[in-house]
């Protein structure tokens, strides 16, 4: 008879109800502040949030790192304009750097509470899509979790707590989600910075912006085509 899962301690059981408590409440404030989040939004907002970029440029990169990253942890919709955001206010780099990093703390934070306080539901909810990601660890080991950020196959909300449940690192899981996340971050930012100034579709749609969600296009086809390369010299 295999045996029972611990009880959950009081502490732990009063820890959680404060963490969902806050997830509740950051989801309601998303949903009731930033009702209209969405690129045209952004492209008719665009002059307000450039000029108060450059009249307080570090309060304004750590309130978006700051709302990207708890976007990011619970899976909320908006991270994609919050990306074009990043790139129309503070560039290609410094865009793809704050995204990217924010993107992964996100991802981690969500890991972890799946590991340390939720393992219980997480694997009652969606137990049964954990034997495939398992599958996929020990075939591919930590490029399965790469090839889910290039390729997500799986919904990204979904990912970090199947992985949280894994038996791979914090450390390893941050490192390959940082990787696999850059490329569409700076697709994103990218894509961002070709609003500065635009009236319209028409002027965002740029050579390089083509070039660059065609080369994001074929990333996970190249890197799926070249790990089946590795393996097979191997």
């Amino acid at each position: 008879m295999p045996p029972r899962p611990a009880s959950t301690s009081p502490a732990r059981r009063s820890l959680q109800i404060l963490l969902a408590a806050t997830a509740v409440g950051v989801l309601l404030w998303a949903c009731s502040a930033l009702p209209g989040l969405d690129a045209v939004w952004l492209l008719s907002r665009q002059n307000d949030l450039r000029a108060l970029q450059a009249e307080q440029p570090v309060v304004f990169g750590a309130a978006l790192f700051l709302l990207f990253t708890v976007m990011s942890a619970l899976a909320l919709p908006g991270c994609s304009v919050l990306a074009l955001a990043a790139g129309l206010c503070m560039g290609w780099l410094p865009g793809t750097l704050l995204v990217v990093l924010a993107s992964t703390l996100g991802a981690t934070a969500s890991f972890l509470a799946a590991r340390h306080l939720w393992r219980d539901g997480v694997r009652r909810r969606w137990g049964d899509r954990l034997a495939r990601v398992e599958d996929g660890l020990a075939r591919d080991g930590a490029f399965y979790l790469f090839s889910l950020r290039v390729a997500p196959v799986i919904p990204y909300a979904l990912i970090n707590p199947l992985m949280g449940l894994s038996a791979m690192s914090t450390c390893q899981f941050f490192c390959v989600s940082l990787l696999g996340m850059l490329a569409g971050s700076a697709a994103y930012v990218y894509a961002g910075t070709t609003l500065a100034g635009a009236q319209g579709w028409q002027d965002i749609f740029s050579p390089g912006l083509l070039a660059a969600l065609t080369l994001l296009a074929l990333t996970p086809w190249a890197v799926r085509r070249g790990w089946q390369s590795w393996k097979g010299w191997r």
